[in-house]
């Protein structure tokens, strides 16, 4: 059964059977999200042979990104369990320069915006489409942050180590997911309200091998605050530092 995404309409399968299994999950936990996002990467490596039709990718990004939402959610009301109104799914939340899309967030009647994390994977066609992700992040923040300038702002990279090329053959994401980190780590660490706009307080790069279907091990190094537990805990220190007495 589909389940139904923000329009209220049901989202289509896209016939990956992990991918669409996320949906029925009553609890979605990281490795669950990383066996099927490997399952969707590696369905694109068959040479020659169009796997997935555009509507069926569109279907399985949605069902990943809602996928890994729930799983944010999970793991961070489990770190904290005081945050207690988090909504995991692509919702609508007013932003100072426009209307922006959280897929994880929380809103309450006095302060308004609480937390709002946007998850930007770069599954395929790896490339440029790191720097734009990376771009998108830092005006989430600053769109949100000039709004609610409370609002613990979070941002999810998610990357693979290796592209598969329109040929089928692979291309070693590694170099440029190193440059990627360093560029993150200066924009994380945003502390106190009166910190910088496009800063975020937490944000994760979250490298996969899809081969293994598992976190690469080394990748963000450990320290870093790039790295999924890193980030979980910083968002719920930030948050417990502004909202919680």
């Amino acid at each position: 059964m589909a389940r139904s995404g923000k329009s209220g309409k049901e989202l289509a399968a896209c016939g990956l059977p992990l991918v669409d299994g996320l949906a029925e999950l009553l609890q979605v936990e990281l490795q669950d999200y990383i066996r099927a996002v490997s399952q969707y990467v590696l369905a694109s490596e068959l040479p020659g042979k169009e796997t997935l039709t555009d509507g069926q990718k569109k279907a399985a990004q949605i069902r990943l990104s809602n996928g890994l939402g729930k799983a944010l959610a999970a793991q961070l009301q489990q770190v904290n369990p005081q945050i207690t109104g988090l909504f995991a799914g692509e919702r609508d939340v007013a932003g100072a320069l426009r209307i922006a899309r959280a897929d994880v967030s929380e809103s309450h009647p006095l302060d308004g915006l609480r937390l709002a994390v946007e998850i930007k994977p770069v599954n395929l066609a790896v490339g440029r489409a790191i720097w734009n992700r990376f771009g998108d992040i830092r005006t989430f923040a600053v769109n949100l942050h000039l709004k609610f300038p409370f609002a613990v702002v979070g941002g999810v990279l998610v990357v693979p180590i290796f592209e598969v090329k329109k040929d089928g053959t692979r291309k070693d994401t590694r170099p440029l997911i190193e440059r990627a980190i360093q560029r993150f780590v200066r924009a994380g660490g945003r502390r106190t309200e009166g910190d910088a706009a496009h800063l975020l307080e937490a944000i994760c790069v979250l490298v996969y091998d899809p081969d293994t279907a598992a976190v690469a091990a080394d990748s963000p190094p450990v320290g870093t605050g790039l790295r999924w537990d890193e980030f979980v805990e910083a968002l719920s220190k930030a948050y417990e530092s502004r909202f919680e007495s």
